[in-house]
């Protein structure tokens, strides 16, 4: 039926529906293929909480379907219809435009768009009819609604993904997952508390992707260095299976360590979800869980964290739940581990001659200790190789590969009113040990991790919210009851020849057990050492959370309030299981006969015992509170942000064997913030932490630390707008504040403090005596890190280049050490403890990305890091009388003070005109240069020598490059500037059965080699201390070292390689799956440095458990 009146005449439509009159509605636009009308927003529209009233913007809506419909002249009437509340609009006009969709005989179905004055749509993704112009976007929640065609083709696309196309094909429903293609700018950035506007920001706060930090190693910290910009670390180990912090093969800090104190605190603060928990949980967490991972790095970042943020904080938040279908995805991956490098040491038959070398090179008349005969007959097929031992120590005790397994499931969906996010996972991780096939237990590392995360959301009514968080991990370790990190030490101090490592029975003992060889009762038998028992150890922490949210706009438009309880615990336990072993020295062999005696040293034991006193357990209980208040507010180009927090903890620990250590831990803090930001472009910041510490006398026991910071975007000026092509986002910050720390002086042994720095540190013996460990302190204060930040941010050709770059420095006062300037005649039986001393930290933290898209199907991604940090003492109490090339102030906290090598000497007559050193030495011993000149080296000749032992400088590169449905994704890291020291101690060959480096018997000093600086000087029997007792590492205030084995830790490493394929969706359609993405990836397939005797990330430590290099095929499934 047609209309009568002119529908396409604005006064005459309104004239014949006189409700929009009434409602301040106005024709902006009619057409049959796009209408639009405006309202003004006033009283008579709004509801109680002065927010427009729903079914206001649903007659909006409705009056502009009609509107539309109406303009080919036929009439219409609403026969269904469905809306989505975004967000609440209280002021102003809104706007809403119809377009047609299509036009049926008698029915025609548009959809709405609501937006508000400044044209702000709903945010989603866009789906599109293929080939043709019409589309609906998804909503905040990601569902959409679209009138097609069975043969219709939807087309999915959103900035920073890969377009997809999917086709109808009858379906009702079609749930789809984008693949990543191009990362998009982030326009939000989690803050302490809360969330930010990038442009808003004016603090040193890094945000890292989850799937950066991918990788098949189950410590999640070893992905860090190098990819997060501000984080200095390194390698230590690749131990699998770490249950203790100590344990953990990664060592970090943000921006370096600034603090030479006693059992100083320099971990940084980690929130998971809001609760604080330790590294290890964070070396737990799954990337496939993390939402969003935040590292904040100056005080104006960390300074509501109090004193608990003094070292950085490190933000984590998991994935929560979302409303619609049911969303699952599974994880697979196989994992073959082996060791990036391994301890390369002479065959037996050199280590003979090299042995008889080392002994007549010192002194010719002696008589060698292996005889020609000896050498000849070891190794050989004639005889039983027990007979002439040629022991592989490191070919007994340690497989090739070790073979791991980690899976993951997940699930993600539902209803209005609840959401939720739940995950399982499981990995099981072994070491490199071998079990003897005699031995009656497995001594192998088998570690089996298991964690289930739950996140709830749960909307009770529009304006109150209810989250809970749920994450528990459990660890079961099964190994061996030697420390297995010293595992390959074990295999470096045995002896390679004069024993084997079992013998086969006599006629005398018959009896089934292992029968380990030995020398004599003082000889170290590595392969016994380990097979002698093992240990069962278990780990569980949960961490669970509950938040109230309030939404008061009721009262005043923006203010929220919010309150958690959180409870943290974790427990611990370790039982050894020990055997002894049986020692057995090969004491005849008849070559006549082939038979053999043995001669028994120690009786052993068959049977496993438990020593009740070796058992540990150990429970920790955390249970903290919040409180918070948020306002946000704008009028016109004004906006402010407020945020209030009161929280308090209390914690518990079964370790307590004293009094103060027994007594609950309890401690409260306040904090603030004002934001205040004008034209979007001038932001000024201001915040506070009120923190106080038991550990301080009562008038000391209270600190206020504040921080200001203000940022400029520069790019938001009118006078930019000419570069805005080009020059994207320019931003200028800068920041200054005040951070304390009271985890100064820890610990409860000999001139450790206690918990109470205050107090006299007193305990008690294994006999019941009393002993003083410190003297107390009650002007002891905090320890203060006063720090400044400035930072640049740029973005070019929309975002094509993006980079950030920031300028710290850092001075902490105060820091807590051992005052050792105290004269013998005040009869102190220990050094006082007092503040002492001050260290500045200076450095730069760079961040860079380079991303273009060349096509939909093909694209990459480049990131750039780079960390520099140098920490120097800036005061410090020292003796009045020491030389001044070995005065601290302004050199590394970590830097070693040792003697100058100047190459070996080459002959006595060298030797008789330099200056005298200690030790036996002659030609091929080390000279050292005689700095002050007295003609005798001595302790006042050592001086400041290298760079530091903790690394200045960090650096990463990796991407991502995609074409199609192949994936390509690379991460290197590197680090210089930072010193290792090889102990000649401890590599020394020979001196207690030690085996012998091959690149020692490479390039050693002969009188055939007189080179001046060869790798190790001549050989000896003895330990290198008896020819230069400067190389004992001795000193009273640090080891003493020297520049002949000081190397530089420089080096890249490539830290992983992966390549992934995405199976065609009409073959994964067939199998009714969503995505099947195979992949297989390598970590840490090669290193390049110029050193080379272990991997050179481990620095002096070259005999702990070795870094791994992993091989690894799996599949990620979703459905």
């Amino acid at each position: 039926m047609k209309e009568t009146w002119n529908v396409l005449d604005p006064d005459e439509y309104v004239k014949h529906n006189p409700f929009m009159g009434y409602t301040n509605m106005k024709i902006e636009k009619i057409s049959p293929e796009c209408s639009e009308i405006s309202m003004k927003i006033t009283h008579g529209v709004t509801n109680l909480m002065g927010m427009v009233h729903g079914g206001m913007l649903y007659a909006l809506a409705d009056v502009v379907t009609g509107l539309t419909a109406r303009a080919d002249g036929r009439k219409y009437v609403t026969q269904s219809a469905h809306i989505n509340f975004i967000r609440n609009v209280s002021e102003g006009t809104v706007y809403a435009k119809g377009i047609l969709i299509r036009r049926g005989r008698s029915i025609t179905i548009v959809r709405s768009e609501v937006t508000d004055e400044k044209g702000n749509p709903m945010p989603g993704v866009s789906v599109v009819i293929n080939q043709t112009t019409r589309g609906v976007a998804t909503d905040h929640r990601g569902n959409y609604d679209i009138l097609v065609r069975t043969d219709d083709v939807l087309k999915f696309s959103f900035i920073g993904y890969k377009d997809a196309t999917v086709p109808v094909e009858g379906k009702s429903t079609i749930n789809l997952s984008l693949e990543p293609a191009e990362e998009a700018l982030e326009e939000v950035t989690v803050v302490a508390y809360g969330e930010q506007k990038r442009e808003s920001v004016v603090g040193s706060i890094t945000t890292v992707r989850p799937n950066s930090l991918k990788t098949s190693n189950s410590d999640l910290t070893a992905s860090f260095v190098g990819r997060i910009p501000g984080m200095i670390g390194y390698l230590k180990g690749g131990k699998p299976g770490a249950l203790t912090e100590a344990e953990l093969n990664t060592q970090f800090s943000i921006r370096g360590i600034t603090s030479f104190g006693n059992n100083v605190n320099t971990a940084p603060l980690i929130l998971m979800d809001g609760v604080e928990v330790s590294v290890l949980d964070l070396s737990r967490i799954d990337p496939e869980d993390i939402d969003s991972f935040s590292v904040l790095k100056d005080a104006s970042a960390t300074a509501m964290y109090g004193a608990r943020g003094a070292n950085g904080v490190i933000l984590v938040s998991t994935k929560k739940g979302v409303e619609g279908s049911v969303y699952t995805a599974f994880r697979y991956e196989a994992i073959a581990s082996m060791p990036t490098r391994k301890i390369d040491v002479v065959d037996p038959i050199t280590y003979m001659k090299a042995y008889n070398e080392a002994l007549q090179t010192r002194d010719p008349l002696a008589q060698p200790k292996y005889t020609a005969d000896r050498i000849a007959n070891t190794g050989s097929d004639r005889f039983p190789s027990w007979l002439y031992p040629a022991n592989d120590w490191y070919d007994l005790l340690f497989k090739d590969v070790a073979i791991n397994h980690h899976l993951g499931l997940s699930v993600r969906g539902g209803t209005k009113i609840m959401q939720y996010y739940a995950s399982l996972g499981h990995n099981y991780d072994e070491g490199m040990l071998k079990t003897d096939r005699l031995n009656q237990f497995n001594v192998n590392i088998r570690n089996n991790t298991t964690s289930l995360r739950i996140n709830m959301n749960i909307d009770m009514t529009p304006s109150a919210k209810l989250v809970i968080n749920s994450n528990s991990t459990y660890d079961s370790y099964h190994g061996p009851q030697q420390d297995v990190t010293a595992a390959y030490g074990l295999a470096f101090n045995a002896n390679p020849v004069d024993y084997a490592a079992v013998y086969p029975a006599d006629d005398t003992y018959v009896f089934p057990h292992i029968r380990y060889g030995y020398e004599t009762v003082n000889s170290r038998n590595p392969y016994a050492d380990i097979q002698s028992g093992y240990v069962e150890r278990s780990r569980f922490a949960t961490t669970n959370r509950v938040e109230y949210i309030q939404n008061l706009s009721a009262l005043l438009k923006g203010l929220e309030i919010r309150a958690n309880v959180s409870l943290y615990k974790e427990s611990y336990n370790s039982t050894p299981f020990i055997t002894v072993p049986y020692q057995y020295r090969l004491l005849d062999y008849n070559h006549q006969t082939g038979k053999h005696t043995l001669e028994q040293l120690v009786e052993g034991e068959k049977n496993l015992k438990v020593e009740p006193n070796s058992k540990v357990t150990i429970d920790e209980t955390q249970l903290a509170g919040e409180f918070r208040l948020y306002y946000n507010g704008n009028w016109g180009d004004h906006t402010v942000s407020y945020t209030g927090l009161f929280n308090l903890s209390q914690f518990a620990s079964s370790q307590g064997r004293t009094l103060f250590d027994a007594i609950k831990h309890r401690n409260m803090g306040l904090s603030m913030r004002l934001s205040y930001g004008f034209k979007e472009r001038y932001y000024l910041e201001g915040s506070f932490g009120y923190n106080g510490s038991e550990r301080f006398a009562k008038n000391n026991r209270f600190g206020f630390f504040p921080s200001v910071g203000l940022s400029y975007v520069i790019s938001k000026e009118p006078f930019m707008v000419g570069t805005s092509h080009w020059l994207s986002f320019l931003k200028l910050r800068a920041s200054y504040g005040k951070v304390g720390n009271d985890g100064i002086g820890t610990g409860s042994g000999i001139g450790e403090n206690g918990r109470y720095v205050y107090l006299p540190n007193i305990g008690v013996d294994s006999q019941g005596h009393y002993s003083i460990k410190s003297y107390g302190d009650p002007t002891v204060q905090w320890e203060i890190a006063e720090q400044t930040n400035f930072g640049l941010e740029m973005t070019f050709w929309n975002g094509l280049l993006d980079f950030t770059f920031d300028i710290y420095q850092e001075i902490r006062h105060n820091i807590l050490s051992q005052r050792v300037i105290v004269p013998g005649s005040m009869g102190l039986g220990l050094y006082p403890d007092a503040n002492i001393g001050a260290v500045r930290s200076r450095g730069f933290d760079f961040a860079g990305k380079v991303q273009h898209a060349f096509s939909n199907d093909f694209w990459f991604i480049l990131n750039a890091t780079a960390t520099y940090n140098k920490a120097v003492y800036k005061e410090i109490e020292e003796a009045a009388d020491k030389p001044s090339w070995q005065r601290k102030v302004g050199h590394d906290i970590s830097q070693v003070v040792g003697y100058v090598a100047e190459g070996l000497f080459q002959s006595q007559e060298e030797i008789d005109r330099s200056p005298k050193q200690s030790g036996d030495y002659m030609p091929g011993d080390i000279r050292y240069r005689d700095v002050n000149n007295d003609g005798q080296i001595t302790i006042e000749d050592a001086v400041h020598i290298g760079f530091p032992t903790e690394p200045r400088l960090v650096y990463g590169i990796n991407g991502t490059v995609s074409y199609k449905r192949i994936e390509f994704n690379f991460a290197f890291q590197g680090s210089g500037q930072r010193s290792l020291f090889i102990n000649p101690s401890a590599v020394t060959p020979f001196v207690n059965d030690r085996a012998l480096l091959s690149a020692i018997w490479e390039d050693h000093w002969t009188p055939e080699n007189m080179k001046s600086r060869p790798l190790w000087p001549r050989l000896s029997t003895n330990s290198i201390a008896a020819h230069n007792m400067e190389e004992g590492l001795l000193g009273t205030e640090t080891l003493r070292a020297s520049t002949y084995f000081m190397r530089e830790v420089k080096f890249l490493r490539c830290q992983s390689l992966e390549l992934a394929y995405s199976l065609p969706e009409r073959w994964v359609k067939k199998i009714h799956l969503q995505r099947v993405k195979p992949y297989v990836r390598v970590n840490n397939p090669f290193l390049i440095s110029d050193f080379d005797l272990w991997d050179v990330e481990l620095g002096s430590s070259g005999f702990n458990y070795p870094i791994q290099r992993t091989y690894s095929v799996g599949v990620n499934i979703s459905f």
